[in-house]
């Protein structure tokens, strides 16, 4: 039930992105070359850490290799699926250097959210002597 809210939270992202893949063309982006690939690195690095965050609350005990790989994965994963979902969307097409660099962020994602966020890396408070 603990990771009920950041579960939801990585669910409306998810969305978000399919109904992004869905339009015909999200915004027009500037002349420069792969300039989009960069959008596809910021998102799925927001989606890494999300998926980071709802894993460590859904299993506190799983140790922090296996929430990074388990984050990188499915934020991967879900890259994959989207670039798949492109190839049958009006207007857009599936990109294997947008799926690399989906792929990119998801693992700068999940890095920064644990080296920044996850409470397992924040060193336990000593215990101050009672002053009786």
């Amino acid at each position: 039930m603990r990771m009920l809210p950041d579960l939801g939270v990585l669910v409306a992202y998810c969305t978000f992105i399919v109904i992004q893949s869905h339009l015909p063309s999200p915004i027009d982006l500037p002349e420069v070359s792969h300039s989009d690939k960069l959008l596809h690195l910021g998102a799925y690095a927001v989606m890494a850490a999300l998926c980071y965050r709802t894993c460590r609350a859904g299993w506190p005990q799983a140790g922090r290799p296996t929430l990074f790989w388990a984050s990188v994965v499915f934020t991967a994963l879900f890259g994959l699926t989207d670039e798949i979902h492109q190839a049958f969307v009006p207007y857009r097409s599936a990109d294997p250097l947008d799926f690399l660099a989906d792929t990119v962020g998801a693992v700068a994602g999940a890095l920064l959210y644990q080296r920044l966020f996850d409470p397992a890396r924040r060193p336990a408070r000593a215990a101050l002597p009672r002053a009786d």
